[in-house]
């Protein structure tokens, strides 16, 4: 680093061990906002509402290690809980539950002054460049807010290193008494970049600092973050949910879903080998740039499950196309493969209700599964089915048949009763691999 940009002789991690390290961490908030929050009704005048708020569970029990110097890529869907892990890092948002050691100390723990001192250490780059920059100061100002916050120089030198550090990003010093709505969205983010910088950070959070940006300019400011990196020794958490941005910025990367963690690879060996079904159907989901390119994408079936009510064991299984047969009953692939489409088509009502006859040639090929399951199987048709004589097919029916098939199956899988965790041998590269999926057990 440039010797000029050094503000001090203890930044850098000297250490040996993991920059950061995150111990089951979690956070977690309760449902109080709404239209009815803060409401108090008369139960002489009104009758009484059940309004149970319950507590979304954003970020449950995640652990995590980064070292120094690399990027760490965090990938997945929109709400899986990736910005929030991220400002509970920083202890912008207070975590539930768990400890997270920065340097080895736990951040967690410290409050107040000491806290105030570790923040000069981390740092953050917001999604929005225009509504992350206060429209009423200046780009100099904007940058020198944090020294000034940490009496960090006096003026002069404050000014002089904003100049320095808008020249580093890419832009020119002159610039410094112009506010951010002269500039346009790749600069506003080269300014967030050196804001982030001012105060010579060890660790940088980068939540989708591209996302809201043109694909040429999504470059240019990736390749300047990068330069940066070499240049001033950061480590990166880089969130986003492009995966070709993934793959250009990351060391290792990340794959989230509903708050946990279900896969951690280097970047090269998740890419060609991933081992999480949640995981393969986001590769599978990547656009091919070629017009010519006719194959199907992969697309999961069903809705992202409310973070207030997760499933329990792998949050992945209500969506995964490979769901573990139940041990309890002996089923072959294919007699499974058919129990799980129909329970599917039965839970989403994705048919019209027919005759027992009709649902077993088209579900079973006409021969549901022997024993208990069969059983089980010729059950919920019976209670759906258009033939049975004693009265018509209702709601009701469709959603006994529909719990019978979920509580005698789904349930009953090893991917319902327990929460996996598996370390796998990497076959590109020499780093761990971690897959949270039953079928490595």
């Amino acid at each position: 680093m440039s010797s000029d940009l050094r503000l001090g002789d203890d930044s850098g991690y000297e250490g040996d061990g993991p920059l950061l390290e995150l111990d089951a961490v979690s956070k977690h908030f309760a449902q109080e906002s709404g239209l009815f929050a803060g409401l108090q009704f008369e139960p002489d005048r009104f009758p009484p509402i059940s309004m149970d708020p319950g507590t979304v569970q954003a970020v449950d029990d995640v652990s995590l290690e980064i070292q120094p110097g690399e990027t760490l890529g965090l990938v997945g869907e929109s709400g899986c809980g990736k910005s929030t892990l991220g400002r509970t890092i920083l202890r912008l948002l207070e975590p539930t539950e768990g400890d997270i050691y920065f340097k080895g100390r736990n951040l967690a723990d410290l409050g107040g002054e000491e806290l105030r001192r570790m923040r000069s250490d981390m740092q953050m780059i917001f999604q929005d460049p225009q509504s992350s920059l206060d429209p009423r100061m200046k780009v100099g100002q904007i940058i020198e807010e944090p020294m000034r916050a940490h009496d960090m120089l006096d003026d002069e030198g404050r000014e002089a290193r904003a100049k320095e550090l808008l020249e580093k990003v890419g832009l020119d010093p002159r610039h410094y008494n112009r506010h951010p709505h002269a500039f346009s969205g790749g600069q506003r983010q080269r300014i967030n970049l050196a804001r982030a910088l001012s105060v010579d950070p060890d660790f940088v959070v980068c939540d989708e600092p591209v996302s809201a940006l043109d694909v040429s300019i999504q470059a240019q400011v990736m390749n300047t973050m990068d330069e940066l990196q070499a240049e001033f020794g950061l480590t990166y958490l880089f969130i986003a949910h492009d995966l070709s941005v993934i793959r250009y910025v990351s060391d290792r990367v990340a794959v989230m879903y509903l708050g946990h963690m279900v896969e951690v690879a280097e970047k090269e060996e998740l890419f060609e080998n991933p081992q999480h079904p949640y995981t393969k159907a986001l590769l599978e989901s990547i656009p091919v740039p070629d017009p010519r390119e006719s194959g199907a994408r992969g697309v999961l079936e069903g809705e992202v499950p409310s973070p207030q009510d997760p499933p329990s064991g792998c949050r992945f299984r209500t969506r995964c196309p490979r769901l573990i047969a139940p041990a309890a009953y002996d089923l072959t692939d294919e007699e499974w493969a058919h129990t799980r489409a129909f329970m599917r088509a039965v839970k989403r009502r994705t048919f019209e209700a027919m005759s027992a006859d009709e649902m077993r040639r088209e579900f079973f090929g006409g021969q549901p599964p022997g024993g208990e399951a069969g059983e089980i199987v010729t059950e919920a048709i019976d209670r759906i089915a258009t033939d049975r004589g004693d009265a018509a097919v209702d709601e009701d029916d469709w959603d006994e048949a529909s719990s019978l098939l979920l509580e005698s199956f789904a349930e009953r899988s090893i991917c319902a009763r327990e929460r996996p965790a598996y370390r796998l041998e990497s076959t590109v590269g020499s780093g761990e691999h971690f897959a949270a999926c039953h079928l490595h057990r």
